[in-house]
């Protein structure tokens, strides 16, 4: 038995389950509009946000770390014009001749990657651009905090997900604390899986994420030093802009 593998499995099988919001997914396709467009999606987990783009009549690819995420795409496809696989997003080639490169999903703030992670989120904004055709258009969408003390540090148990799989194995999954360090800006947060097999037995996997949380002149400075230029940012969905009572950086950008 390997508890790691029943753990992904749970993961995205509760993940897609229970992961449904639609308001991020409407902001995005109003933004890039109805012509058809060649888009690659990065991290594009059980397809929430690509399954509705292909639908709309877009040629998409979605790349993400995760084969059992993967694995619930296809159904959602409505046409024969998505394509998916597992993919390293730092490490690995994207491919070029994209009209669109969508990083989105608190994407610049959940990569997983070893090395150090502020150079993680700018070099996805580099590789961005070597993926897009001349005027294509970067699709940023994440949490940004102006204060981000005021949301991390926290010493109470936040429960994420909680649910039954498809296999008949529960799991409950909770962030136990976090802190948030200004002087580097990385949060640290411990986390706790405890998955029960339909048979009782219980296991507790216990982990420990850093995150960085970039500054929006950070972001500014990575778009522009990629040759991006900015044609549409906003702090929510409402196209309000960035300000201390919003809590999001959304960003259209295009290579120039």
């Amino acid at each position: 038995m390997d508890i790691n593998k029943i753990k992904s499995h749970w993961d995205a099988f509760i993940y897609n389950e229970q992961e449904t919001e639609t308001c991020d997914v409407n902001f995005l396709r109003s933004v890039i509009g109805s012509k058809p467009k060649k888009i690659l999606e990065i991290a594009c987990g059980s397809g929430r946000i690509l399954a509705p783009l292909a639908n709309d009549g877009h040629y998409v690819t979605g790349l993400d770390c995760n084969e059992d995420m993967l694995s619930y795409i296809q159904p959602k496809i409505k046409f024969n014009n998505a394509d998916f696989y597992k993919s390293d997003a730092v490490t690995d080639d994207w491919g070029k001749g994209y009209d669109v490169v969508i990083e989105a999903a608190n994407l610049m703030i959940n990569i997983i990657s070893s090395g150090d992670y502020a150079e993680a989120q700018r070099l996805l904004i580099h590789k961005a651009e070597k993926a897009l055709e001349h005027n294509g258009y970067l699709y940023l969408d994440f949490n940004l905090f102006m204060h981000p003390e005021h949301f991390f540090d926290c010493s109470n148990e936040r429960e994420i997900f909680n649910g039954t799989d498809d296999c008949g194995v529960h799991g409950r999954y909770s962030i136990m604390a976090s802190r948030y360090f200004p002087e580097t800006r990385i949060v640290r947060s411990e986390i706790r899986t405890i998955i029960t097999l339909p048979d009782g037995e219980q296991h507790t996997i216990n982990d420990v994420t850093l995150k960085h949380i970039p500054t929006l002149e950070q972001v500014h400075s990575w778009l522009d030093e990629a040759g991006f230029i900015i044609e549409q940012e906003y702090g929510d969905y409402e196209k309000n802009p960035i300000s201390e009572n919003t809590c999001r950086c959304i960003i259209y950008a295009r290579k120039a």
